[in-house]
């Protein structure tokens, strides 16, 4: 379980972080963290999933083939067009506790300073107890964000309730080499199937411009087949990818029923 730092004047007295100076962090993670403020950028640049952590579903944007490489970042830069916010305000995250959001630091992130005359380490707080410059802006970033995140999951659980959640077609997966597991995208089908009820609630969920998303973003998987040859793992990119979809296709469909 991920141990955290409650950001506050009392608990981080004394304590200092370093801001990180690159995106290296996430090298190793296919996987980035995304909320639906970020849709429309975030699905013109990378394939989107739903994947399930615990009781919930979350919203992530697909940046590998392979569980501990992510073809977005080389040399500890990002090199997509859109770089997730995510990115911007790790390591920390708004851990809710109640009907209250508290800012919290993860411990296990190495980003925590021996003490604050460490070289580069920038204090918490100040002598005020106001937010330093640092702590400032990534604060303002999860403040700005922390209403979106939470309509986000608000729509995941209402998609998850209408059953119009699946996994990513098999054919899909094992065309491209995808290594990582767990991805899903909605059943087109079982939406259009839907009761005029159950699709209303959707909407004003705020669902299903997350649900169109999803799908048309797998069109981007292109993306990370080019991604690969730059920027290699362990195994290539699939030479079949644009076979799969087909050059100028517009239109993306899978047979559920297959």
């Amino acid at each position: 379980m991920t141990q955290y730092l409650a950001i506050s004047p009392k608990e981080c007295q004394g304590l200092a972080w370093h801001p990180p100076s690159d995106v290296s962090f996430m090298a190793t993670q296919p996987l980035v963290p995304l909320h639906a403020g970020e849709l429309a950028k975030a699905a013109s640049s990378m394939p989107l999933a739903l994947i399930r952590e615990g009781r919930e579903w979350k919203l992530v944007g697909v940046a590998g083939f392979q569980p501990n490489h992510n073809l977005f970042i080389k040399e500890g830069k990002w090199v997509g067009s859109y770089q997730p916010q995510a990115l911007t305000t790790w390591p920390f995250v708004v851990v809710n506790v109640g009907e209250k959001g508290i800012m919290a630091l993860d411990r296990e992130s190495g980003v925590l300073a021996a003490s604050v005359d460490e070289p580069g380490a920038e204090p918490f707080f100040d002598s005020h107890g106001e937010p330093a410059s640092a702590l400032q802006a990534v604060l303002a970033i999860l403040k700005a964000n922390h209403a979106k995140q939470q309509a986000t999951q608000r729509a995941l659980a209402a998609l998850n309730t209408a059953g119009v959640i699946t996994p990513w077609p098999e054919n899909l997966i094992t065309s491209v080499g995808m290594q990582v597991r767990g991805l899903h995208m909605i059943n087109e089908q079982a939406l259009a199937q839907l009761e005029s009820d159950a699709f209303l609630t959707l909407r004003k969920a705020q669902a299903l411009p997350i649900a169109y998303a999803l799908n048309l973003s797998l069109q981007q998987t292109h993306l990370l087949t080019r991604l690969a040859r730059l920027n290699p793992g362990s195994v290539a990119a699939p030479e079949n990818l644009d076979k799969l979809f087909g050059e100028g296709d517009d239109e993306l469909t899978f047979d559920f029923d297959s």
